[in-house]
């Protein structure tokens, strides 16, 4: 008999045996249902990765049945519904999955995936931020999915900051510094953009965060008030918003509107430290200078220099200031600044772009310095040290618990006061345009010898256009300029086109009768005239590939080639756009050609990517640049000079020229356009000899410090001061500038002030020409655009023309389509020539798009102001008048305008000078300057006259076939015709 306690103790290890059992049992039922379930996970997975998304989501369906609360089982499931086209089972799923869970990051992503696909943005952008919100490995692409959302709603400065904040957490922090630099640089998309915000208008109708980029689209465009009542419709909605009220007084001070500016900034929290001091300068500048306060506005300014002294537009600005104020060594030293900023930012360009940019960490963070990106400079300087530590990156400043309104108490006060009438503006007139080219016999088709899948650089800028009158009846003829196939046939004809104004409204092609035709022909760019010989017949310079092309005019409708005799035969590389000018005052006419960069015409480079064919491939500076030439006209002979004269043209791509005297002291200077390098101003200095002055004078870079990539040219008084400004179209994304004329050879980029910037800014432009269309007395500007390269749908490729009206208060008015339908269509715009053509008083242009016919822009404006047309005839001087600046003076104002070499695109337009003069009945005088240094004064004469102004003459003489005098002084005007 066992004791008792040895019965217990077997009783206990029973107990033992069986519930190691049991344990062992439960454990084998556990682990096969686990492997139950990482089998059917990882049948999943192995579904979606084939593409079966049906199975997968059988799967997963019975995975979640079992374990309801599963991240991963949830999250997969979420993405097999989507992958199926359920996004509502898909929002179900990752509903239920925990909120500490990472994959719930993950699947915050795909949702806000769909929410954007159904252009839900407010929506999305809620996902993004609660993704953030989660640790996990997707916060680097939550981030970079914000950035994309909110940019194109115009919150750049929160978007950067966004990615900034996540450099820490980003895997490849040397690739997002590049794509930070990136996306403070890059072109904006707009018609990509606008696409994708007009279909989620179309899916979200009600989404106020579509209405905030619909706002910027808007507002980026020029377009103010559309953008306004978009933003008001956001206010709407969300009255407190900070973002909302951001993006009013971004809208605010591009559109000039000061009350609103001050309503924007008193719901705006204004910023600690150096940023928010430097944002309350910046704006108290804003409103000093539209108050005319420039003491205050410099003041400002200087503050803001202080603390970061490599801000462009604020040292551009402050140059501008010391130029008005007379400062003329400050001014001189600003430049200097800015152009050591543009080289800096090319310095830094170059590294962020090296192959190994690993040893250069600390040369990058000095270039970044040295640019004020004290963000990049301080994480490049981390990354050299061997990590991107978060503490050792700049902090973002905390609130400083006050409105922008509390620092600029007595700012905003005076911005909202009511505002001065401007009842003494005269109205505005939108003129009206047809294209009349079919009507009038204008059949010439400009072909640029595309072949399908290749583009070469020679191509993408041919097209010039010129009017002339070739046989001296008062009428404007029209040469059109031909491309053809690339590279030119040896032997090839003359394409090029010359029709003959009948005066009728029609024009007659008249190649063969006048001898063009003959000609040897070649790949053509651009078109120049000039008399040469001073017998009163314009003569032509054609510009080709590899050739120039002399055509002499001999007064009885016929030409004679001279290039031989001139000079100017053999290879001349690739010439563009070409000016005639009296450079060294003798009296007859020099050439400036402008010459672009060598290409090999024989090689098999195409611009287009093998890899995208949407990327175009060629950057002009991979190119050697070709200098530009100057020549002497010695008799009729044109004789190279460029090198004695001071033309000093190392690494400038020249694209366009004008030829004027804009420092006022009678001798003729050079304004030239470059390809994404300075552009040059070369001053004349007398006996042939030039400087070039144009990082000095503020004309080599925009205001924002950039080169730019400029086509086209203009010169004339565009702000009504009485000095002759500078204009030039450039590439996408960089707008046509306005380089105003502060006096003493001294500019300054107002493009924004005027309203050129926003309207002109997703343009691509090349002809470029100043016209009163609407013969106002403000002068206008049109533009011929369109792309050089088909990368739709980032940006378009044709354009239409654009017409910018000169308005009231100085700024420019964007009438789009109401000018006509020629600024519906859209084109491959590059040459572009103005002048009346039907000699009605009322300025018309012609079009030279690349394959399509021309556009004659015909001017039909009704109820336009009255006008007064000049042709000026030199005796002293160059016969042509270039050099010659004329004032006229009527209804107590006066106008300015320059008889130009040069100007547009590889075009050239009316020779006669046309003066918009609104309401006003009668001229009181009439001043000419002429080169000579001799000064003409006539007057009175009756509006709406066609003068001819000879040098020395008495008194002007009626032009022949142009619009005659009206009104009760046009008796008294009429001194007999001249067709001269």
């Amino acid at each position: 008999m066992r004791p008792r306690g040895s019965r217990f103790a077997a009783a206990a290890a029973v107990a033992a045996v069986l519930a190691v059992g049991l344990g062992v049992a439960s454990w084998l039922v556990w682990s096969a249902r686990e492997a139950w379930f990482e089998g059917g996970l990882e049948e999943a997975r192995a579904a979606m990765l084939d593409g079966r998304h049906a199975t997968a989501r059988r799967r997963l369906v019975a995975l979640v049945e079992r374990r309801p609360r599963h991240p991963e089982a949830l999250y997969l499931l979420g993405l097999s519904e989507q992958a199926m086209g359920h996004p509502e089972a898909a929002e179900e799923a990752w509903g239920r999955i925990p909120e500490a869970a990472p994959e719930r990051g993950l699947a915050l992503l795909h949702w806000a995936d769909i929410e954007q696909y159904r252009g839900r943005l407010a929506d999305a952008e809620d996902r993004l931020r609660a993704a953030l919100e989660i640790p996990g490995a997707h916060r680097p692409m939550a981030r970079w999915a914000l950035v994309r959302l909110i940019r194109p709603q115009g919150r750049f400065d929160e978007a950067g900051r966004i990615f900034r904040e996540g450099l820490v957490e980003h895997p490849e922090p040397v690739e997002a510094l590049r794509v930070l630099y990136q996306l403070e640089t890059d072109a904006f998309p707009i018609d990509l953009v606008r696409r994708d915000y007009e279909l989620a208008h179309r899916l979200a109708p009600e989404d106020d965060r579509v209405w905030l980029g619909l706002a910027h689209l808007a507002a980026r465009s020029g377009h103010f008030d559309e953008a306004e009542k978009w933003l008001d419709r956001c206010r709407s909605r969300r009255p407190d918003d900070p973002v909302v009220w951001r993006a009013r007084l971004d809208w605010a001070l591009a559109a000039h509107r000061p009350e609103a500016a001050a309503e924007a900034i008193a719901h705006l929290p204004a910023r600690a430290g150096p940023e928010g001091e430097a944002e309350e300068l910046t704006l108290r500048a804003w409103f000093a200078r539209l108050e005319g306060d420039r003491p205050a506005e410099r003041r400002a300014l200087e503050a803001v220099d202080r603390l970061d002294p490599s801000r462009p537009e604020v040292i551009d600005r402050l140059a501008a200031l010391a130029a008005e104020e007379g400062r003329a060594e400050a001014a001189a030293g600003y430049r200097a600044v800015r152009e050591r900023l543009e080289r800096d930012r090319e310095r830094y360009v170059a590294l962020l772009r090296a192959e190994d940019p690993a040893s250069r960490f600390r040369e990058l963070s000095q270039a970044a310095a040295a640019l004020g990106r004290r963000f990049d400079a301080a994480a490049w300087l981390a990354l050299a040290d061997g990590s991107v530590a978060e503490e050792e990156l700049p902090e973002r400043p905390a609130p400083s618990g006050q409105t922008l309104a509390d620092r600029l108490a007595g700012v905003v006060a005076r911005a909202s006061a009511p505002a001065a009438s401007s009842s003494g503006e005269p109205s505005l007139i939108i003129p009206r345009f047809e294209d009349a080219a079919e009507a009038a016999g204008l059949d010439f088709v400009h072909d640029r010898g595309h072949q399908a899948d290749r583009l070469v650089l020679p191509e993408t800028g041919a097209g010039g256009v010129a009017l002339l009158d070739f046989d001296g009846d008062g009428f404007l003829d029209l040469y059109a300029v031909q491309a053809g196939s690339f590279p030119p046939p040896p032997d090839s004809g003359n394409g090029d086109r010359l029709y003959r104004n009948r005066g009728d409204g029609t024009f007659e092609d008249v190649s063969e009768s006048s001898g063009i035709a003959s000609f040897p022909g070649g790949y053509g760019h651009g078109v120049a005239v000039g008399d040469i010989d001073n017998d009163g017949h314009p003569d032509l310079l054609v510009t080709r590939w590899r050739s120039y092309a002399l055509y002499r005019n001999l007064g009885d409708g016929t030409f004679a080639d001279a290039t031989e005799a001139s000079g100017l035969a053999g290879d001349r590389d690739w010439p563009t756009s070409a000016a005639f000018a009296d450079l060294d005052n003798d009296g007859d006419l020099d050439l400036y050609v402008c010459h672009y960069l060598s290409w090999d015409e024989f090689g098999d480079r195409s611009c287009v990517s093998p890899d995208d064919p949407t990327v175009y491939s060629c950057n002009p500076r991979d190119f050697p640049a070709e200098p530009d030439r100057v020549y002497r006209n010695d008799g009729g002979r044109f004789v190279d000079v460029t090198e004695s004269a001071g033309i000093v043209d190392r690494d400038g791509r020249g694209l366009g020229v004008v030829a004027a005297d804009v420092n006022e002291d009678g001798l003729i200077d050079l304004f030239v356009a470059n390809d994404m390098t300075a552009d040059y101003l070369f001053l004349n200095r007398g006996g042939f000899q030039f400087e070039e002055l144009g990082a000095a004078s503020g004309v080599s870079a925009n205001a924002h410090g950039n080169y730019q990539a400029g086509m086209g040219t203009a010169c004339g008084d565009l702000d009504g001061d009485g000095r002759l400004d500078l204009l030039v179209t450039n590439y996408y994304d960089e707008s046509t500038t306005f380089f105003r004329n502060l006096g003493g050879g001294i500019f300054a980029d107002q493009s924004a002030a005027i309203n050129l910037e926003a309207p002109s800014r997703h343009l691509l432009g090349f002809g470029l020409v100043l016209l009163d269309a609407n013969l106002d007395g403000r002068l206008d500007v049109l533009t011929a655009n369109g792309h050089v390269h088909d990368g739709r749908p980032r940006y378009p490729y044709r354009m239409p023309a654009q017409l910018l009206l000169g308005g009231p208060g100085g700024r420019l008015v964007d009438p789009g389509s109401e000018a006509g339908s020629p600024f519906e269509t859209r084109h491959l715009g590059r040459g572009l020539a103005s002048g009346d053509l039907d000699n009605d008083g009322r300025p018309d242009a012609v079009l030279q798009a690349q394959d399509e016919p021309l556009v004659f822009l015909h001017n039909r404006t009704e109820g336009a102001g009255r006008f007064l047309m000049l042709r000026l005839e030199g005796t002293e001087s160059n016969r042509d008048g270039v050099g010659a600046v004329v004032t006229v003076r009527a209804g107590g104002r006066a106008w300015v305008a320059a008889r130009v070499g040069g100007g547009s695109f590889q075009s050239a337009s009316d020779p006669r000078l046309h003066f918009g003069l609104g309401a006003v009945e009668r001229v009181d005088a009439i001043e000419v300057r002429w080169p000579s240094g001799r000064v003409d004064r006539f007057g009175p004469e009756p509006a709406d006259a066609a003068l001819l102004i000879r040098e020395g003459a008495a008194a002007p003489r009626p032009l022949a076939g142009a619009a005659r005098p009206s009104g009760p002084e046009a008796a008294a005007g009429e001194r007999g015709e001249d067709g001269g």
